[in-house]
């Protein structure tokens, strides 16, 4: 998780705020929104469905498209490190609890069943490996943005 979230901050340096906040149409994140989103998505896994603490309505905003609420705009990019890093102290602390016979023991995410559908059941490991596969799937789609930032070296016909 170290390593994936190291390489994630270093697609990131040195963005201004116009560049977090960019993004070239209303359904695409920006880059901001897409680090806010990879926090609450780790909150939601480790805080919310492994130890069982609700997340609030401060989150939503890691979901814009899904909630039909505009992306978050002028965020510098301490703002966005620091929910990064507030995100992961916690899963640090929270992790630091278990034991390696708690891996395979199955989770049922809190919110199953809400909306009707079949209980979801994950093991810990599980959770664990989609969490870092979570973000390096986003750290992906962060490296190619970075590369079409208006100005950037592939902004002609963007």
């Amino acid at each position: 998780m170290e390593d994936v979230r190291r390489r994630t901050l270093k697609y990131v340096e040195g963005l201004t705020t116009e560049a977090l906040s960019w993004h070239s149409q209303e359904d695409i994140e920006s880059i901001g929104t897409l680090l806010l989103h990879i926090a609450a998505v780790e909150r939601s896994w480790i805080g919310e469905d492994i130890m069982r603490r609700p997340m609030g309505d401060e989150w939503k905003i890691a979901f814009p498209i899904r909630f039909g609420m505009p992306q978050i705009t002028g965020g510098s990019l301490a703002f966005f490190r620091e929910k990064l890093e507030e995100v992961r102290t916690q899963t640090r602390e929270d992790l630091a609890t278990l034991s390696d016979v708690d891996l395979g023991r199955p989770i049922t995410l809190l919110d199953s069943g809400e909306s009707g559908e079949p209980e979801h059941r994950f093991s810990i490991e599980w959770i664990l490996y989609h969490v870092m596969e979570h973000e390096a799937h986003h750290k992906g789609q962060i490296a190619v943005m970075r590369r079409f930032l208006p100005g950037g070296p592939h902004a002609k016909g963007v």
